[in-house]
C-alpha cells in the first residue's frame, strides 16, 4: 500500500513494473486512477533488473530533481520541498541524502545505514543510501544513471554513489532520518550474495581506471596540490590505493600519512591508517593515532568516533587482547546513541 499526498506544484509520482508476477500492475492501475494527475505508470514487457528499470524511470521523468525509492520500504515524513530549496540555494550539491532504519518482521533490527561522507573511502565504502536520495536529474544523466555493474547483479546504487563521488558534493541530513529499510529473505543484496563477493573492490579498482595518471602519482606518494576541483579523485584515488593495498604497509603508510596532513579534518583518512597500523601490528604508533584520531573529531558526530573504535577493536582482537575497559564503555554507548531510534521511526515502523 502507498499513500501519495496531493501534489504541490511539478510533482511526478512513477510506478514501474518490471515485469512482475503478481498482481502489481493492479495496484498501479489503481493508483493511476485515483491519482491521474500525480502519478505515471510504466511496464516493461521482459524484466529488465533494478538498475535498469531505475534507469527507465529517470529518463522518462521530467523533474529537476528525482528521488528514487524501492517498493518494499517505508519513505519516513519529511520536508522534502524544504530539501529541495535547500539544494535551489546550493548548487554544489548533486545530491541530499540521510540515515536509514533497517527492520524486518520482527521489528528493527538495531542496524542504522548511512553517515558522515569522507572524501578519502567514497570511491570503496561511501556511507550514502540512494533509498529517499534527491538527486538533480541533470547529475544523474551526466554520471550515465543506474549503470549496472559488470558480473554483478546487484549494487548499480552503490556504483552510482561512487561516480558521482568523483566530482559531485553530497549533503547529509544528519538530523531527519528518511527511510525504514526491509530486510526480508528474498532480498536481492542476499539472494545474490554468491556473485557479490568484494564489489567493493571492483568499484575501486574502476575508479583507479578512469585516472591512471593520477593514480600513478598517488602510488609513487606525489600528489598534486589540493584545489577545489582535484581534490575528490585525489583524496578518493589516496582512498582507494589504501584500501586495494593495505597489507602492502611500506607502500600504503606514506600514502596515508600524506593524506593526514593535507586532509586532516577528514575522518575515513584516520580510520583507515588505524587499519594499516593494525595489519602492520604496531601497538605504540596505532595507541598514539587513536588518541589524536579522537580528540581531533571529539564531539562532532558518534558515526565518526566510532570507526576509530570498531578499528581499535580488529586490532585489539587480532593481537589477543581486550580493549581497554574505558575504551569497551565508550563504543557500547557509541553504539546505542548511534542506533537509537528517533521517534518518528518508532512512530511510522509496522505493527
Amino acid at each position: 500500500m502507498i499513500r501519495v499526498a496531493e501534489p504541490q506544484g511539478n510533482t511526478e509520482v512513477i510506478l514501474f513494473n518490471d515485469c512482475s508476477p503478481d498482481d502489481s500492475q493492479r495496484i498501479i492501475d489503481e493508483y493511476a486512477d485515483r491519482y491521474p494527475s500525480i502519478v505515471r505508470k510504466m511496464r516493461s514487457e521482459h524484466n529488465l533488473g533494478v538498475g535498469n528499470a531505475r534507469t527507465e524511470m529517470c529518463k522518462n521523468a521530467r523533474g529537476r530533481y528525482i528521488l528514487s525509492f524501492d517498493q518494499d520500504d517505508i519513505m519516513l515524513p519529511f520536508d522534502l520541498g524544504g530539501v529541495i530549496g535547500m539544494m535551489d540555494r546550493n548548487p554544489q550539491y548533486g545530491a541530499s541524502y540521510s540515515r536509514k532504519y533497517l527492520f524486518n518482521d520482527k521489528g528493527l533490527t538495531g542496524e542504522v545505514h548511512g553517515g558522515c561522507l569522507s572524501e578519502f573511502n567514497a570511491f570503496f565504502t561511501p556511507k550514502l543510501n540512494i533509498n529517499a536520495m534527491v538527486i538533480r536529474a541533470d547529475v544523474l544523466a551526466a554520471h550515465d544513471y543506474f549503470k549496472p555493474v559488470p558480473g554483478c547483479a546487484i549494487n548499480d546504487d552503490v556504483f552510482l554513489m561512487i561516480r558521482l563521488a568523483a566530482d559531485t558534493d553530497y549533503h547529509f541530513d544528519e538530523n531527519n532520518p528518511r527511510l525504514l529499510y526491509r530486510m526480508h529473505g528474498k532480498q536481492n543484496s542476499l539472494l545474490f550474495h554468491h556473485e557479490n563477493q568484494n564489489p567493493f573492490r571492483w568499484m575501486a579498482t574502476y575508479m583507479t581506471e578512469q585516472q591512471p595518471d593520477l593514480y600513478k602519482r598517488i602510488l609513487a606518494n606525489d600528489p598534486p596540490k589540493l584545489t577545489q576541483k582535484n581534490r575528490h579523485w585525489v583524496l578518493g584515488l589516496m582512498g582507494a590505493a589504501v584500501f586495494l593495498r593495505q597489507k602492502e604497509v611500506g607502500l600504503v603508510l606514506p600514502i596515508v600519512n600524506k593524506a593526514c596532513e593535507i586532509a586532516p579534518d577528514d575522518y575515513g583518512v584516520w580510520e583507515h591508517k588505524l587499519l594499516v597500523l593494525a595489519i602492520a601490528k604496531r601497538y605504540d604508533e596505532f595507541m598514539e593515532t587513536f588518541q589524536t584520531a579522537v580528540e581531533r573529531f571529539k564531539g562532532q558526530s558518534p558515526s565518526k568516533e566510532i570507526q576509530f573504535i570498531s578499528a581499535m577493536a580488529l586490532f585489539f582482537q587480532s593481537i589477543r587482547k581486550p580493549l581497554p575497559k574505558n575504551v569497551l564503555s565508550r563504543y557500547k554507548e557509541l553504539s546505542k546513541l548511534n542506533s537509537a531510534p528517533p521517534q518518528i521511526v518508532l512512530d511510522n515502523l509496522p505493527k
